[in-house]
């Protein structure tokens, strides 16, 4: 709606994962690389955890970009709130195995016909969970846990990946055995300020801007208002635009982030961010 105003050849802050607007700032660069290193080293699961809206699912369709069909064999679960069984077959449905069947003993043996069909071809499997604190109950995460035991004497036959918000690990250690197989963790955390400003103009220049058409000045209130989460950063930047077409504004400064703040939250503001607004 604003992308002809600004001159965006699209909206730069939809809070859709996108791999092209990811952003590698440093918390997110080094999850990034122990995914990597996860999956070329064969070290069977891996447990990134984070915030709401700190990038956790962007981050892995970065990662499944990267991920080539010629090598790799991947399995996307975005919404594990399913049984045991309905798991099960997800992952052999992905896998391109017939998962017709409910019954957990074919699923199991259609999953290690793939599995070793993969390893033959010299293909790697892996298996990404999305959102991995909505899985319901312990049956699911023992399922998960035995899946780790496709492995051969010196390797492993899938790397498994968990995204998840904080709680996922509270999930996990409650459950040694899979805990314990968990070689790779990461925990996320919010951008920085200077990270925040970069990330801004980063998506403004993907999304095709010729200027940043924020102020510098601007920045620091975006930083206190967001706490450097970058989905809520994505929704007031977005505001902002939409803000700034209607004031037929050349730039959004504090005053327009100001109304949009004030249009979000009314009179309940954050003491910190009232010192600013105000």
């Amino acid at each position: 709606m604003y992308e002809e105003y600004w001159g965006l050849r699209e909206k730069p802050f939809e809070n859709t994962p996108n791999p092209r607007f990811f952003y590698h700032s440093r918390e997110h660069e080094e999850a990034f690389a122990r995914l990597i290193y996860a999956i070329r080293e064969r070290k069977g699961a891996a447990m990134i955890s984070g915030e709401y809206g700190c990038g956790k699912t962007l981050l892995g369709r970065a990662l499944m970009a990267e991920l080539t069909d010629s090598r790799y064999d991947v399995a996307v679960l975005s919404n594990p709130k399913l049984s045991s069984s309905q798991f099960l077959k997800e992952v052999v449905h992905q896998l391109g195995g017939n998962g017709a069947s409910n019954d957990k003993v074919t699923l199991m043996h259609t999953l290690n016909e793939i599995l070793y069909g993969n390893f033959r071809r010299d293909k790697e499997t892996v298996i990404l969970i999305d959102e991995a604190q909505a899985i319901p109950d312990e049956e699911v995460f023992e399922e998960i846990r035995l899946l780790l035991n496709f492995q051969l004497n010196d390797r492993f036959l899938l790397t498994l990946l968990l995204l998840g918000q904080p709680e996922l690990r509270e999930k996990v250690e409650k459950i040694p055995q899979l805990s314990q197989r968990i070689a790779i963790r990461y925990h996320l955390k919010g951008l920085t300020y200077q990270e925040t400003q970069t990330y801004v103009k980063h998506r403004l220049k993907i999304a095709g801007a010729y200027y940043d058409m924020f102020d510098d000045p601007s920045y620091p209130l975006i930083f206190e208002f967001t706490g450097g989460v970058p989905r809520k950063i994505n929704n007031l930047c977005d505001l902002c635009l939409f803000e700034g077409l209607g004031e037929r504004a050349t730039r959004i400064g504090n005053a327009i982030i100001k109304n949009v703040i004030e249009d979000l939250h009314g009179k309940y503001l954050d003491e910190n961010i009232q010192q600013n607004v105000g």
